[in-house]
């Protein structure tokens, strides 16, 4: 803890402290412990190793999510930015020979291209963006869960023809149903809150996929190169190739699941009514690219849009995300990343208990990378039982 010598005054014998409008006040009464160490004369800075240790293991669990979420958002970015890469060297050529121009250009020239534009773009709707997250977003879930937008739900399973037991659970089953889409918008706020004063820190996710993109060639020569010839080297080289092959299906399954949730957006908008259809399904798309948090905010947003079709949109993006989450999503990523359906659901949700929203993110990269462990770990293995058996016996 931090003491400064303001706190005392000299020669008067009382403790000057600050009162809660910032004007002194002298208190005789109140006498407050000293934090001063043994043998520390009032008035010197000291600091606890305790304090500093129990700052440490706070910050030590948000600081690796928070590093992994970083890496694994470079990642994605660099498998994304590498087809786009392979085609501007291709199109682009300099001198007589024609030759293509380096890998660390072509990048540049991309996020000329992409980030110039999206810097404008923020420049002129960052206040908008601002005043939707901390006004607009809050206003709309208090308006949907405090407003009764759920009572034609409650009348129509009042009037079902159906048992009064029957009808009671179902009601029971609803209210929860509602109750766990009120948390997940509000913590989804939460994060956001959160989040935005540590959204300088997206900055770094682009030179990391510089970097990776520029140096994946370099390393992979190199890894191979510390291994021994033969059977290592072999293995090696097929565990980088496998990484690479499980974190491609991953950016493929996600990058498919945003067009799949953006073209059904699209269309049940549309349908419903809501305004700006085209450009609200074209932004759950986007977003559904971040897991958890993404759908989340897509859902917030429609609502803000739908005034008095808000239940619509409810129902409509609830079925989706159902039918997403355990049909579409898990045969994408077993496609990609060589996991069961299973797998992909139990993975999921094993992130969502342990870390919330970051676990979600990177349980299904962790899950794969894991596995490509595991494999490998046992073919190594068997390869060599196989060869202690055929060794001769002395």
């Amino acid at each position: 803890m931090i003491r400064s010598s303001s706190d005392h005054v000299e020669g008067s014998g009382k403790r000057h402290r600050q009162g809660p409008s910032g004007w002194g006040v002298d208190d005789q009464s109140v006498t407050a412990p000293s934090l001063d160490g043994p043998g520390e004369e009032p008035g010197e800075l000291s600091c606890e190793p305790q304090a500093f240790a129990k700052i440490t293991v706070l910050m030590t669990p948000r600081a690796i999510e928070g590093g992994g979420v970083l890496l694994l958002l470079s990642v994605f970015f660099a498998y994304l930015l590498a087809p786009a890469v392979a085609g501007v060297r291709r199109r682009i050529r300099l001198g007589r020979r024609r030759r293509p121009i380096s890998d660390a250009t072509a990048i540049a020239l991309l996020y000329i291209v992409v980030f110039v534009p999206a810097a404008l773009a923020w420049r002129g709707s960052r206040d908008r963006v601002s005043h939707w997250v901390h006004v607009t977003a809050p206003e709309a879930v208090d308006h949907l869960f405090r407003s009764g937008e759920f009572t034609p739900v409650n009348r129509l399973i009042a009037r079902a023809p159906l048992p009064s037991r029957a009808r009671s659970a179902i009601a029971r089953r609803v209210d929860r149903a509602i109750a766990y889409i009120e948390r997940e918008a509000r913590q989804t706020l939460d994060d956001l809150l959160a989040a935005a004063p540590h959204a300088t820190w997206l900055a770094v996710a682009p030179v990391l996929a510089f970097l990776l993109l520029t140096g994946a060639p370099g390393f992979h020569r190199s890894a191979l190169r510390v291994l021994p010839r033969g059977h290592l080297q072999w293995r090696g080289e097929e565990y980088l190739r496998d990484v690479n092959s499980a974190l491609a299906g991953y950016v493929r399954a996600q990058t498919a699941a945003g067009l799949i949730v953006g073209a059904f957006c699209v269309c049940g908008f549309v349908l419903i009514g809501l305004p700006n259809a085209v450009s609200m399904g074209v932004a759950a798309g986007i977003l559904e690219l971040i897991p958890a948090i993404g759908p989340v905010t897509a859902l917030i947003m429609a609502v803000a849009q739908a005034g008095d079709r808000a239940l619509f949109v409810i129902v409509f993006l609830g079925a989706l995300r159902i039918v997403q989450d355990y049909v579409i999503y898990p045969r994408l990523v077993r496609r990609g990343m060589h996991l069961s359906t299973l797998a992909v659901i139990v993975t999921i949700w094993g992130g969502a208990a342990l870390a919330g929203a970051a676990g979600v993110i990177l349980a299904i990269p962790v899950a794969g990378f894991l596995s490509v462990n595991l494999r490998h770990w046992r073919e190594y293995r068997d390869i060599e039982r196989l060869v202690r058996r055929g060794q001769p016996r002395l």
